[in-house]
């Protein structure tokens, strides 16, 4: 019975990897991550993995695509969002302006045609963001909360 469930797991496995690796299959890097995974290392043992290339193609594409964009899709609180030809300078001004009163939370500063946007801080979650929010309401009332794809947070 275990034999069979795992039979067929293998094969829908490998029909899923088809279906996505297909149209990859020639941009795939080879990274080497299953090889890494079965060198031999004396002190922490010895792993075997028996599988379609395929497959393997497909952890490292995934792997590669991960390394090359670093982080995660969290949220980050705009505090400036304007165009025009004085945008840039007063984007600056504004983050000048938000690390000095609020130091220690990162600010990023963006260009997309036509628009200047400050945003601040690295949040996972909405409510995250919304603690910081209610506190730099008074200064920024115009803030407001975006999904975006943020740094990994740091984890105290």
């Amino acid at each position: 019975m275990y034999r069979i469930k795992h039979l067929i797991l293998i094969v829908s496995l490998t029909l899923f990897s088809v279906a996505i690796i297909s149209p990859l299959a020639s941009v795939a890097q080879s990274v080497g991550l299953v090889d890494e995974l079965e060198e031999f290392h004396p002190e922490k043992g010895n792993v075997s993995i028996s599988q379609d290339t395929l497959v393997s193609q497909l952890l490292n594409k995934y792997y590669v695509k991960n390394a090359s964009q670093p982080g995660m899709q969290g949220f980050r609180i705009r505090i400036f969002f304007d165009l025009g030809q004085q945008s840039r300078t007063s984007s600056l001004d504004v983050m000048d302006e938000f690390m000095e009163n609020f130091p220690g939370i990162a600010v990023y500063r963006t260009y997309d045609s036509p628009y200047y946007k400050v945003s601040v801080g690295d949040f996972r979650t909405r409510d995250e963001a919304m603690k910081l929010h209610k506190k730099i309401k008074r200064e920024y009332p115009k803030a407001f909360i975006v999904p975006e794809w943020i740094n990994f947070p740091r984890l105290d």
